[in-house]
């Protein structure tokens, strides 16, 4: 696992970062790795966490990147109660592996078409940087594989693969 003060670094070198922070929180019974961001422009916390996996591997420990508008500290380092707090109340969703068939492959459709990048079950679509055109591709590659139509306002509505799975099962 890679320290702290590196995940900062890495994240803090992101030309859209200003200035990053990051704490181990407790959250459902288990330690992890989130980060905070203050930002010059606009990037999300998941396109912020692929990027510190691309340069210090996936490895690195991190579970999710916070969007703030300013870091709340606890001394030198990020507010480990107020990263936790926002985990459990959903503005920060850790990155969960897919759980069954269903959302391994609806994740690897999604990687495909959005340029390789690593997709957790509870991503955002949008977040990912999903557009008109790869929503497009993403659900003719999901018609193909499961046999199923699905609409462009049923895949915008469900917005994850967990959400979208659930739809398809």
């Amino acid at each position: 696992m890679v320290s702290l003060p590196e995940i900062s670094k890495v994240l803090s070198a992101h030309p859209a970062v200003r200035r990053a922070e990051t704490a181990i929180v407790r959250c459902d019974g288990r330690d992890v790795t989130v980060a905070a961001a203050e930002l010059n422009q606009y990037v999300s916390g998941p396109i912020l966490r692929n990027h510190v996996w691309q340069k210090l591997g996936e490895d690195s420990g991190l579970a999710a990147v916070l969007i703030v508008e300013s870091i709340a500290a606890a001394g030198d380092a990020a507010d480990a109660e107020f990263l936790a707090s926002a985990v459990a109340d959903g503005r920060c969703a850790l990155f969960e592996e897919p759980r069954d068939d269903v959302e391994r492959r609806l994740a690897a459709i999604w990687s495909e078409n959005l340029d390789g990048t690593r997709v957790g079950v509870h991503d955002d679509f949008l977040e990912l940087g999903g557009d008109s055109l790869s929503a497009l591709r993403i659900i003719t590659a999901i018609e193909a594989q499961f046999d199923r139509s699905v609409d462009v306002y049923e895949f915008m509505s469900a917005g994850s693969v967990r959400r979208l799975a659930d739809l398809l099962r």
